[in-house]
């Protein structure tokens, strides 16, 4: 009995479109079930480069927008239908531009599918490294959050599958590659790099043709050609939108000099610097091992590598295909390293890596191909989970998204309707998901650091959160506006005056700081401490500021929130001028034991010795909770 079911084992299994379809369903079903915790469910955000645009896309595709250059057309037109459809039956916004992701990611593997099966005509080959293929990290990653490089993988994918099926007549085959390489090519520009592959595949059945009948070869390559162009036809879509005044346009695609201006991603074009020697263009391709060394580990890279060198002798035409998609992409990121995200250049060799694999694979001999090939498959399998799936959920739980809508809440709405300024990026996409897609922040005026700020600034109340700082510090505030007044009004907050706020009586604290009033309340995160500091006399020393939870007996803090200046340590002291009233906002963390909270202002001499100005003390047990809507 034992020895009927190791035979049944060793034969290989004859592909047929029921058997197909069903493991590839189960392909699809197992990655579906992994994915599932590391999906992006809410509003994306993050300082990690792979979450740069991810809010940007959401609120693209919720609002039939445009997306930034090259504007990435095809893939926005598809994303709005399918955003709407899906928000048509009740999906979350945050939720459905994430499954237009997953759904061409889907198509992406049934594509690898099928060429692996064509190549190999071995089910459980195909459908073992198809598998394998959904589980490194960035193709992972690009499965769950709503960006453009899962249908750029279609695309490759797709393009490396015509030139090497057999069978197919080369007219046929020619208008195909025109076809998908055109509508690749105007999707992500960086698909053209499998050009040098896809005419060594074709070449010598298109040289036969064109020596058997020239005449239609010629009118075959005119046409080839023209469909290849029609490619590009859906950039219509971008100037047709701005001239329709959708909410969310990325620059002016309605001129003429704006659209070309994102049809070639010009804004970019400061990255397209080469190395400087060949040290440079060395270290390059060692970044690039490096990424494929993270996607696939070493326990999966390394047979991939030997069967992606060796599989010319195993199939040269197929071999030299492969060799030079692959190499098209290594040249790239060895001379261009940083012109787009190098881990997402990089995910077709990985899959590249995979397809070579899975022909190597097919070439063992049955036994050994199942006994020991499918072992090695599941321990890959099992690493590359355990590798990709911390990694991807790190990036998808990133709260930085959400953080950035909460603060947005916290601006005052007292103006009529207040100007909040953040710059272009991940928060800013994702205010503005709160501004135009769900409306939490509707009565708030969203704009980008290009914004005319001075002319804003006299017509509104001029908000920031703290964090824009960083990118844009108060001398650029001041190069903008002309004078610049900082304050904190709210937790994490910033409003910016080109006039300061005048202050009431204040006692004075230390150095001509005075403190006008004070107030503690307890909330979910801890105590949050609002201060209102005037300037009695222009101060000459740049103070900062101590806040100590303390216990009963001792004065050495438990938690604290320290700044080096006031509001979160942007506005030193020696720029207030006399009589202005400042703002402060700080959050203390809770801490067991903690009895007293104390503030107030410190400077350390030459000496090194602290010189510190308590302004005031509360006991904790008489602190209330801050109000629900805060």
């Amino acid at each position: 009995m034992s020895d009927s079911i190791l035979v049944k084992a060793n034969k290989r299994i004859k592909p047929t479109f029921r058997k197909a379809a069903l493991c590839l369903s189960g392909v699809y079903a197992l990655l579906l079930l992994i994915y599932a915790p590391t999906m992006l469910t809410q509003v994306g955000g993050g300082e990690n480069p792979y979450m740069d645009d991810v809010s940007e896309a959401q609120v693209t595709l919720n609002l039939w927008g445009t997306f930034h250059h090259s504007g990435y057309p095809l893939w926005t037109i598809s994303g709005n239908v399918f955003v709407s459809a899906l928000r048509a039956i009740g999906l979350a916004p945050e939720v459905a531009p994430t499954l237009h992701s997953t759904f061409w990611h889907l198509i992406a593997l049934g594509v690898g599918f099928a060429l692996l099966l064509h190549l190999t005509d071995d089910l459980i080959v195909a459908t073992a490294c198809t598998f394998l293929l959904g589980l490194p990290r960035t193709l992972w990653f690009h499965a769950v959050v709503p960006e453009v490089y899962s249908l750029s993988l279609v695309f490759q994918l797709g393009l490396i599958a015509i030139a090497v099926w057999r069978g197919i007549p080369i007219y046929r085959r020619l208008m195909l590659l025109a076809l998908i390489g055109g509508l690749g090519v105007a999707h992500h520009r960086l698909i053209a790099l499998l050009a040098p592959a896809l005419l060594y595949a074709v070449l010598p059945e298109a040289w036969q043709a064109f020596r058997e009948a020239p005449r239609r070869a010629l009118l075959t390559a005119l046409a080839a050609l023209a469909t290849g162009a029609a490619g590009f036809l859906p950039y219509v879509y971008l100037p047709l939108r701005a001239q329709a005044g959708a909410i969310w346009v990325y620059n002016d695609p309605s001129t003429w000099s704006g659209f070309w201006h994102e049809f070639t991603g010009a804004e970019a074009a400061f990255l397209f610097t080469l190395p400087n020697d060949l040290t440079g263009i060395l270290e390059n391709v060692g970044r690039t091992l490096g990424i494929l060394w993270l996607e696939l580990s070493p326990v999966l890279l390394i047979p991939c590598a030997i069967a992606l060198i060796a599989l010319p002798l195993i199939e040269r035409r197929l071999g030299v295909v492969l060799w030079l998609a692959f190499g098209a992409h290594m040249l790239w990121l060895a001379l261009l390293h940083r012109v787009v995200m190098p881990e997402a250049v990089a995910m077709p060799m990985s899959a590249l890596l995979i397809v070579a694999l899975g022909v190597a694979w097919s070439s063992l001999q049955v036994g050994l191909r199942y006994s020991v090939g499918l072992q090695f498959a599941a321990l890959s399998a099992l690493i590359l989970i355990s590798l990709s799936s911390n990694f991807v959920s790190a990036l998808t739980s990133d709260p930085i998204g959400i953080q950035a809508i909460a603060a947005a809440k916290r601006v005052p709405r007292q103006a009529a309707t207040p100007i909040l300024m953040l710059p272009w990026g991940p928060r800013h996409a994702a205010v503005a998901f709160s501004v135009y897609v769900t409306g939490e922040n509707a009565d708030l005026r969203l704009v980008k650091h290009t914004a005319d700020l001075a002319a804003l600034s006299r017509e509104g109340a001029l908000y920031t959160l703290r964090d824009t700082f960083y990118r844009f510090p108060l001398t650029w505030w001041r190069e903008q506006l002309g004078a610049a007044h900082l304050s904190a009004p709210a937790l994490d907050v910033v409003q910016i005056r080109t006039v300061p706020q005048r202050a009431d009586e204040a006692l004075e604290i230390a150095e001509g700081v005075g403190l006008v009033s004070a107030a503690l309340c307890r909330a979910a995160e801890g105590y949050r401490l609002d201060i209102e500091w005037a300037a009695l006399r222009k101060p000459e020393r740049d103070l900062s500021v101590f806040v100590h939870l303390l216990s009963a007996e001792s004065d050495v803090p438990l938690a604290q929130a320290d700044s080096s200046a006031p509001v979160y340590g942007w506005y030193p002291t020696t720029l207030w001028q006399a009589g202005e009233l400042v703002r402060d906002q700080y959050l203390v963390p809770q801490a067991q034991g903690g009895k007293r909270l104390a503030f107030g202002l410190y400077w350390q001499p030459e000496s090194g010795r602290f010189e510190t100005f308590k302004a005031r003390e509360f006991a904790l047990s008489e602190v209330e909770s801050c109000d629900s809507g805060e």
